[in-house]
């Protein structure tokens, strides 16, 4: 069924062909135009080609502009193909009418050399045309030739190459007849501009975004001594073609040694990305050539929320360990923020059902923003370029979701996703175990909310806020405390108790320290402000929103031994429970705790990772903290399960 399928294909092409060769060329173009635009509206690649042009170009182009220039695309790849099927009729009159070669000196002293010559030409414009004007100015080449699958097809292919003298080579075994031709002193066309996959070429930055180049042309005419001359092609609005020769590329170094070529490779990569930005619809954007990519651009989307973002930032840390991809070293992380806010919590609201109905067709639409969105949080949104785009809460699944459609990058989400969002599919939805409710498919649970703390960077802070303390070396308890919430109100009597308790502990145990966060409340503050002028044992004492330092709480954990922390904060508690101390998680409110929050502190109490208790618990649980553990072995384990799944996504 499938031959009988191929043979009708290539007979109807057979067909068309004929029909296309007795029309004036002008016409020919026009009918292959029309069937270009057809296959825009019919081929999904024209999202991949939008993609890439956003990612190569930025904010140079709108969305509009960018549809524009992929339609331009499609019109031009169709016109491309007429020119092909009527390439049998080309003769020297069309060569002085049609086309205009820029530096052709440049060709004739290569071909005088005696050595051969490497045409190195792109997917840019008709890049078929050159050898048919090489055969036909009588210097026929070898060509190398991709098969096709359709094999009727790849012979009429490879017949209209040979019309005009042409030889198309195969890949593979084909290398040695190319070798073979320019040792006759012969011409050899190659392109050099697609993807060579995830473990050939060299690596190098193209249109901002390092992937692998093929260096088979530049080997090649280094063991040869052939000359390489990057050769280009055009068309002009009028249908006539220009072709550009650059100057002859010096291929130096080693035979073998890939490395030494990369000065060559460059060279050709920088004046071929030249006239790309010039001709940005006549190169083959669709062909997914950031397919390997070793520049992974990470955007995160923020609410606001400390945690929210705490968390984002941990992902996108973990992410940046990674320093290889398919045993490649040489990764790189650019990283954006954007802080998402909405024009009023009705838009807030009603952004999610916008989302739900646009989101299918929100590629090249992102101005539509705007109206959910403050002035600069649209702008940013809309010329966001990214391949992984990472958000905290339930509220921005929907942005990140029309994001990553917009960029075709790779969604991670943290927090259960609200319906209908939780039936999406995302790359990666990380979601705490105490989170109850469907979980996508891509659902990885974690005990610990995540956080970007590591050793490293504990002891980074620590040194930071060693000097402004009395006598570092005898801080041993740290107290963090979070504020009030939706359900959650921070008992004032509570805090005079623990801060009482902790004076008299620190009398024979050691020293302590104090940090508040920004949702404590003013009377607690307040509190805290009056009295720690009395309090002999306290060696500092932060208030969040006057000293924003980031380094603050980091610095504290890694200098005290037991950490304890009030129990309205996942993130602080997961924070604290990360950096390997004694964690204490204390009961401060006069209400009962969301039930989210006690099926959090069931699990860790569970895991033996914290000790939890009341204000009048807290004397007994610190003079015991000697034979409290730290931490616990399966939450290592579990950022190391979480890292595998990062890296199988990247």
């Amino acid at each position: 069924m499938k031959s009988l399928l191929e043979s009708a294909a290539f007979r109807l092409i057979q067909g068309f062909s004929l029909v296309l060769a007795k029309l004036p060329m002008q016409r020919a173009l026009a009918v292959g135009k029309f069937f270009g635009i057809c296959a825009f509206y019919l081929s999904n690649r024209r999202r991949v080609a939008y993609a890439d042009l956003k990612a190569a170009f930025g904010s140079r182009f709108d969305g509009q502009e960018r549809w524009r220039l992929v339609r331009k695309h499609f019109a031009h790849m169709g016109q491309l193909g007429v020119e092909v099927i009527r390439s049998p009729s080309l003769d020297q009159s069309y060569i002085h009418q049609m086309v205009e070669i820029h530096h052709r000196e440049r060709f004739d002293q290569a071909v005088a050399k005696g050595k051969g010559v490497v045409l190195l030409t792109a997917h840019l414009g008709n890049w078929e045309l050159l050898h048919m004007v090489a055969g036909l100015l009588g210097q026929p080449m070898y060509v190398l030739a991709r098969g096709q699958k359709q094999k009727r097809l790849d012979e009429s292919m490879n017949q209209l190459r040979q019309k005009h003298g042409s030889v198309a080579v195969i890949r593979g075994m084909g290398i040695r007849e190319l070798f073979r031709a320019l040792k006759r002193k012969q011409l050899v066309g190659l392109l050099g501009d697609q993807d060579a996959g995830k473990d050939g070429g060299v690596i190098l930055p193209f249109f901002g975004r390092k992937t692998t180049v093929p260096t088979g042309a530049f080997e090649m005419a280094r063991r040869s001594g052939a000359a390489l001359l990057p050769c280009f092609d055009v068309r002009k609005p009028d249908g006539r073609h220009e072709i550009f020769v650059t100057e002859e590329v010096a291929c130096e170094g080693k035979a073998g040694d890939e490395q030494t070529l990369i000065p060559a490779v460059r060279t050709y990569l920088e004046r071929l990305e030249q006239l790309i930005t010039e001709h940005p619809e006549q190169w083959l954007w669709g062909s997914k050539r950031w397919k390997h990519s070793w520049t992974k651009r990470i955007l995160i989307l923020s609410d606001g929320k400390p945690g929210h973002v705490k968390q984002s930032e941990a992902i996108a840390a973990q992410l940046s360990r990674l320093p290889a991809q398919y045993g490649r070293p040489g990764m790189e992380y650019p990283q954006e923020t954007i802080d998402v806010r909405f024009h009023s919590p009705l838009h807030r609201k009603l952004f999610p059902w916008f989302a739900l109905i646009v989101m299918p067709w929100i590629q090249g639409r992102l101005g539509l923003l705007s109206f959910f969105f403050e002035k600069d949080s649209a702008r940013q949104l809309v010329q966001a370029r990214a391949d992984f785009i990472i958000s905290g809460g339930a509220g921005l699944v929907p942005l990140n979701l029309c994001l990553a459609r917009e960029c075709r990058a790779k969604s991670i989400v943290m927090m259960r996703p609200g319906f209908p969002f939780n039936f999406f599919r995302y790359d990666l939805a990380v979601i705490p175990a105490h989170d109850n409710g469907r979980m996508p498919k891509e659902t990885f649970r974690t005990l610990l909310a995540p956080n970007p703390l590591t050793r490293e960077s504990l002891q980074a802070d620590a040194q930071k806020l060693r000097g402004e303390l009395r006598n570092a070396a005898k801080v041993r308890f740290a107290l963090f405390l979070g504020g009030d919430t939706r359900q959650f109100k921070m008992n004032l009597g509570a805090i005079e108790k623990v801060v009482a308790v902790l004076e008299r502990v620190a009398a024979s145990m050691g020293d302590y320290v104090i940090t508040t966060s920004r949702r404590t409340p003013p009377e607690v503050v307040a509190f805290l402000k009056a009295q720690q002028h009395h309090w002999q044992r306290c060696q500092k004492m932060v208030v969040a929103n006057e000293d924003t330092r980031p380094e603050i709480a980091g610095g504290m954990m890694a200098l005290a031994e037991v950490l304890i922390v009030s129990e309205d904060s996942i993130s602080m508690i997961s924070e604290a429970i990360a950096s390997g101390k004694k964690v204490v998680v204390l009961t401060l409110s006069t209400r009962d705790l969301p039930l989210k929050h006690q099926r959090f502190q069931n699990l860790l109490i569970a895991k033996s990772a914290v000790i939890a208790g009341s204000a009048a618990d807290l004397e007994n649980i610190l003079l015991q903290s000697d034979q409290q553990p730290a931490g616990s072995d399966a939450l290592e384990a579990e950022q190391l399960a979480l890292q595998r799944r990062l890296e199988a996504i990247l």
